[in-house]
């Protein structure tokens, strides 16, 4: 009778496979994606280009300096979700009916016209219950102030936008240029649309410029992707191609 000696399993040889699967797993495609979208908002997707992983990151300030481009960018997670609720601080000019154009229910946005010096507080309080807020700040804020907004936003996720140059760190700066309005002749006509270029530029990962071509709004009063055409071709431009400097 003969005896079989197995083979003892080595522990750390099995340690290192099972960490070896966790790797794998972890920097799947699938991972990642869902990494991002935890980290992140949709956006409508003419706009998704424009934007690091085509989406809007949480928990920080982004700078717009465009009413247009700033209410279609607040539509998006509005669009995507019957949950997500926005804030619009201190811009009463804002417009609604081009907001709601753009996809932002009224129902779900709440209204802060004049919130005088304490702006910083009132966005610090309804940043726990929107997702997405938009700031105008009203006068020259305190520098302790500004530290713990955009503390509470890294705490709560929202998100907030600003159509002014943000006194504090914003993470990603928009703005729009090469401007053309169509539908007016020869001193007539009706506005129809109108085409720019938007540039993105930002801190980090979202230091490579990012460009779009769009009709902003479009027909409907919604934003779309527009069809590059040349300099030449495009009279009327109102003004030319705006500079982006990188976020201090």
């Amino acid at each position: 009778m003969s005896a079989r000696i197995a083979a003892v399993p080595d522990p750390a040889a099995s340690t290192r496979g099972e960490r070896l699967a966790e790797l794998l797993e972890e920097t799947s495609p699938q991972a990642r994606l869902a990494r991002v979208e935890a980290a992140t908002r949709p956006v409508l997707p003419p706009l998704e280009s424009l934007l690091p992983d085509g989406r809007l990151p949480k928990g920080v300030v982004v700078e717009v300096l465009d009413a247009s481009l700033l209410l279609a960018l607040v539509a998006g997670p509005a669009a995507a979700s019957t949950s997500v609720w926005t804030a619009i601080i201190g811009w009463p000019e804002a417009g609604l009916a081009a907001a709601r154009d753009y996809g932002l229910p009224w129902e779900r946005t709440l209204l802060a016209d004049d919130p005088g010096d304490h702006w910083a507080e009132v966005a610090s309080v309804l940043a726990d219950a929107c997702e997405t807020i938009i700031l105008r700040p009203i006068g020259a804020p305190v520098p302790r102030q500004l530290a713990r907004l955009e503390q509470r936003l890294r705490t709560t996720g929202a998100t907030l936008l600003t159509p002014v140059a943000w006194p504090g760190t914003a993470e990603l700066r928009l703005t729009v240029g090469d401007a053309v309005w169509d539908g007016v002749g020869d001193g007539h006509g009706a506005l129809r649309c109108r085409t720019v270029t938007a540039r993105c530029m930002g801190r980090g990962r979202a230091a490579r410029p990012r460009e779009a071509y769009l009709q902003l709004p479009d027909e409907r009063g919604g934003v779309s992707v527009a069809v590059p055409v040349s300099g030449a071709s495009r009279p009327g431009v109102e003004g030319t191609v705006a500079v982006v400097a990188a976020l201090a």
